[in-house]
């Protein structure tokens, strides 16, 4: 089940789930971006954690930086 937090007024989908070996993932999806804006494969293999809430944290914290990341390109573009 995918719960929704929000970071700069945008929509985070977070995906975890339990691994065989008890350990913990957690994708994360920003509705509007593709796989291919967040700069990862959608296949990237991703860190296991202890618990669900390590997983949701650190999935919550990278969906920031990319919110960031985005805003700075469209605040700050590179002139060539």
């Amino acid at each position: 089940m995918a719960e929704t937090c929000y970071s700069k007024g945008r929509k985070i989908l977070l995906q975890p789930e339990q691994k065989r070996n008890g350990t913990w993932i957690c994708r994360f999806t920003i509705p509007g971006l593709t796989d291919s804006i967040l700069r990862r494969p959608h296949n990237e293999s991703l860190p296991a954690y202890k618990s669900e809430w390590e997983a949701k944290t650190a999935a919550f914290a990278a969906a920031k930086q990319v919110l960031e990341a985005r805003t700075a390109e469209t605040t700050n573009p590179i002139s060539r």
